[in-house]
């Protein structure tokens, strides 16, 4: 009774799989499957609390940069400089991470700030927000991969 069995013919799938896949891989290819990976900063940042104008933040001396590794952990700060924030600086962590779903992406973060509230749209090289309101304020942002 040495017939061919499922347990015989799984044990000769795994090594093909393997071969099929190393063999494919050999094309010299090294493209980066994570299209998000990298660091970005803001290029544009201005921010319209309700009833005012809007502030441009990075001419202000504020800054955001959020870099997002290839298993999509993100790092980097958000500063807020105290000219623009009542007196106050404000400087926060953007360590957490970064989900992609199409075009849209979203960032789970430990620090409570407006970057986790927005929907962020990616494309090629940036991440942006357009005139996006979060809290008491409308945000357009653009972040550029440096």
């Amino acid at each position: 009774m040495g017939g061919v069995t499922w347990r015989k013919i799984k044990g000769l799938l795994l090594p093909v799989a393997l071969l099929v896949g190393s063999v494919g891989a050999c094309g010299g290819s090294t493209e980066n499957t994570n299209t998000l990976a990298g660091t970005y900063s803001a290029t544009v940042f201005t921010v319209t609390p309700t009833g005012q104008a809007a502030i441009n933040v990075v001419a202000a001396g504020g800054s955001l940069t959020i870099t997002i590794a290839t298993n999509n952990a993100t790092s980097g700060s958000l500063a807020i400089p105290a000219s623009i924030n009542g007196g106050t600086a404000f400087n926060a962590d953007m360590a957490g991470t970064a989900t992609l779903s199409g075009s849209t992406v979203h960032f789970q973060q430990t620090a409570d700030t407006f970057v986790r509230d927005l929907t962020w749209t990616h494309s090629g090289t940036t991440l942006t927000v357009s005139n996006q309101a979060a809290g008491s304020a409308a945000y357009t942002i653009t972040l550029t991969r440096q």
